[in-house]
């Protein structure tokens, strides 16, 4: 299985436990109004006033209940909201799942395999080419980058598998991961903005695995409850986006608490979104 292939069932997992997240906690909100469950709500006009009636389940007749303003009436909607949004979750669930278990990976060996002989081909698989085509763009990104000054080298105090030194411990867990996902990337690749003034240093630039040209920026944010950290992003942000790039599109960014803590979760969003990012 391909790295790509890899991350479609990640993708899968993270949207699936979203909906199970989602389904438990609107479960156990419906239960708490369970004598609501299967209610049906009538509504009379009287000019301008609105008057409600019930219908519990196993009742032939409706009650009376008053206006819009009674507790009983925002119950039942609540209840009805609930049940059709766990009928709507359920159905993607199973969707879900149903893709999950008949995805059959794509696999280039298999394809040339099912093909007659006389039409297969050397073209080599999707991940192959990315190898390749990313280990001539980083050979020649880093030789721009020896051109430029280096951004504050003495605070690289931290060393990741294959020796790159960076700034902090999680910039050694994203580099991490971009590096499992088969992603190439440069730490720290000078970047001149559209307003040509002082170089940006993004703290990730990674080459998209689906044009294999498009440069992407991930930036580490840590300390935003620092008032200049988070000014001087901000600061970051509008140039980036002055240059033509766009966020969710080929600039992304990973949040870390006060303390350096990242959601995991974050990362794998960053990583998938990554994988299937094409150029604007």
């Amino acid at each position: 299985m391909s790295f790509l292939d890899a991350n479609l069932n990640q993708r899968l997992e993270y949207e699936l436990m979203i909906l199970e997240h989602d389904r438990k906690e609107y479960a156990d909100r419906l239960e708490r109004l369970h004598d609501c469950k299967g209610a049906f709500l009538r509504q009379s006009n009287h000019g301008s006033r609105k008057y409600y009636y019930i219908k519990r389940p196993g009742s032939s007749s409706y009650s009376y209940l008053g206006e819009s303003s009674h507790r009983e009436v925002a119950r039942v909607r609540e209840a009805r909201f609930l049940e059709e949004a766990i009928r709507r979750i359920d159905r993607d669930i199973d969707l879900v799942k149903s893709l999950k278990n008949g995805f059959l990976p794509y696999d280039p060996s298999y394809v040339n395999e099912i093909l007659p002989a006389i039409y297969r081909s050397e073209v080599p698989p999707v991940s192959d080419l990315y190898r390749h085509m990313s280990a001539k763009w980083k050979a020649n990104r880093l030789t721009y980058q020896k051109q430029m000054p280096e951004n504050y080298p003495q605070k690289k105090r931290h060393r990741t598998s294959d020796g790159i030194m960076v700034k902090s411990v999680s910039e050694v867990v994203l580099y991490e991961k971009f590096k499992d996902a088969g992603l190439t990337q440069i730490y720290e690749l000078p970047f001149v903005p559209a307003d040509h003034g002082p170089a940006l240093y993004p703290d990730f630039t990674i080459l998209s695995p689906i044009d294999m040209k498009t440069e992407i920026f991930v930036e580490y944010v840590g300390m935003l409850d620092l008032r200049d950290y988070s000014e001087g992003f901000a600061k970051r942000i509008r140039r980036y986006i002055e240059s033509g790039f766009k966020p969710g599109v080929n600039l992304f960014f990973v949040f870390g608490d006060k303390d350096g803590n990242i959601d995991s979760m974050q990362i794998t969003k960053v990583i998938s979104d990554i994988l299937g990012t094409r150029a604007a």
